[in-house]
């Protein structure tokens, strides 16, 4: 049974591009698409973004039965705004110029 979709706004590309580099990072997949799906062992993502609205929809299709909902629910978002932050830090502090 999928878990209630999980609705993030305000999420600017940067922080896609940071969502999308965390889950090539913690699970091998590489997202390619604004729209689709992460399996990783017996979890099973779907995710949509919006770029034009900036919001990122993540909904949990498939868990396993030892693991809450509510762990999961609340790790997402703790992960999900820890990356909007980071991108909205990296943002307003952007990176010095290389000069040679």
């Amino acid at each position: 049974m999928a878990l209630q979709l999980q609705r993030f706004p305000g999420f600017s590309p940067e922080a896609f591009a940071e969502f999308k580099a965390k889950v090539n990072t913690d699970t091998g997949v590489e997202i390619t698409s604004n729209v689709g799906t992460v399996t990783h062992g017996s979890f099973v993502f779907t995710y949509n973004y919006d770029p034009n609205a900036e919001v990122l929809l993540v909904q949990c299709q498939k868990k396993p039965l030892f693991i809450p909902a509510a762990t999961i629910i609340n790790g997402l978002n703790e992960e999900v705004l820890t990356l909007m932050a980071q991108a909205l830090q990296k943002a307003q502090n952007p990176a010095p110029a290389v000069t040679s």
